[in-house]
């Protein structure tokens, strides 16, 4: 007969062992795992399309895969920016000289009315197996509610973090799947833990967020169990705070600076999640979300953000 002692042990071991699984693969995933980043570098002469590129998350990711050996296309709103990070990326590489392609196109992801395949033209013979929706933002945050903003400032935000990589991906896909004949491909949509709470004072930025994440699992689904798997692949990157110019905060084991937060971003593409949070203290962070519970985690990110308006609004 099995005692209660013995019992309560097993059930404990039973109940234990999600949270053992977690663990492991937590640990695995961030600090055992080799990159799978190769993967990509397949067929003639691959590139890596990220857009957002002149500036933080873009801007790292794409220093990195360059001195990883892909060649780039890179997405910016301002030329002289632009060729300026082409430059730097070149110095910063270690590649010899001639060695890796380099292209750009110009848009304002914030504005409606391009013309996407007019804009991808130049590409459309490339071999693209990676792909960075990197493009976006909250515009800052500054204390006004919705009703307090202005109509333009929604179709804002919902153009530059949910319309341009939607619509970009839909023309870009047929280019893809070719792509995928000798290979794997893989289409990465930044998004962000505030789509995951909500915050206070940011309901259009989470909301447009929240959107990219069901967009990656819709199309994850139709390129994998409609019909034949195409082999184009979806992720959605878990992203909390990083450092960078147009969002300036001391970097810190919480705040990456942009160049490590590529680097991690780099790091976890290809790892098989639909989603996942590249930088490991991220993923740590969503985990104590989950665990807290909706009221706590909605009291303690109104305080936060009460901080980061008084932040920003000194920084203008």
């Amino acid at each position: 007969m099995v005692s209660p002692v013995d019992a309560l042990a097993v059930l404990g071991g039973v109940l234990s062992l999600p949270y053992i699984y977690r663990f492991s693969s937590f640990i695995w995933l961030y600090f055992l795992r080799p990159s799978n980043v190769h993967h990509y570098l397949h067929g003639p002469a691959p590139y890596a399309l990220v857009t957002g590129a002149t500036d933080g998350i873009g801007k790292g990711t794409a220093a990195e895969l360059f001195a990883r050996g892909f060649n780039l296309v890179l997405h910016g709103r301002n030329e002289a920016k632009m060729l300026a990070v082409i430059a730097e990326l070149r110095a910063q590489a270690g590649r010899p000289e001639g060695d890796g392609d380099i292209r750009y196109f110009l848009a304002d992801a914030a504005k409606p009315g391009h013309d996407f395949e007019k804009m991808i033209a130049p590409f459309k013979d490339l071999n693209i197996t990676l792909v960075l929706h990197n493009v976006g933002g909250s515009n800052g945050v500054q204390p006004e509610r919705l009703d307090e903003r202005p109509e333009a400032y929604i179709h804002t935000l919902v153009h530059w973090n949910a319309l341009f990589p939607l619509l970009l991906t839909r023309v870009l896909l047929p280019h893809l799947r070719r792509s995928a004949t000798h290979g794997p491909v893989l289409v990465q949509f930044v998004g962000s833990l505030a789509g995951d709470v909500s915050p206070p004072r940011l309901p259009i930025y989470a909301a447009s967020k929240r959107f990219l994440e069901g967009l990656v699992r819709g199309l994850d689904n139709d390129e994998q169990f409609f019909d034949k798997p195409t082999g184009v692949r979806f992720t959605y990157l878990a992203v909390g705070p990083v450092n960078s110019a147009s969002m300036p905060q001391t970097p810190s084991l919480m705040t990456p600076t942009s160049a490590a937060f590529g680097k991690a971003v780099v790091e976890r593409t290809g790892c098989g999640r639909r989603r996942v949070a590249p930088y490991w203290f991220h993923a740590v962070s969503q985990m104590f979300v989950e665990a807290l519970g909706q009221s706590t985690v909605d009291g303690f990110t109104a305080q936060e953000m009460k901080g980061l308006i008084d932040t920003y609004a000194k920084q203008q």
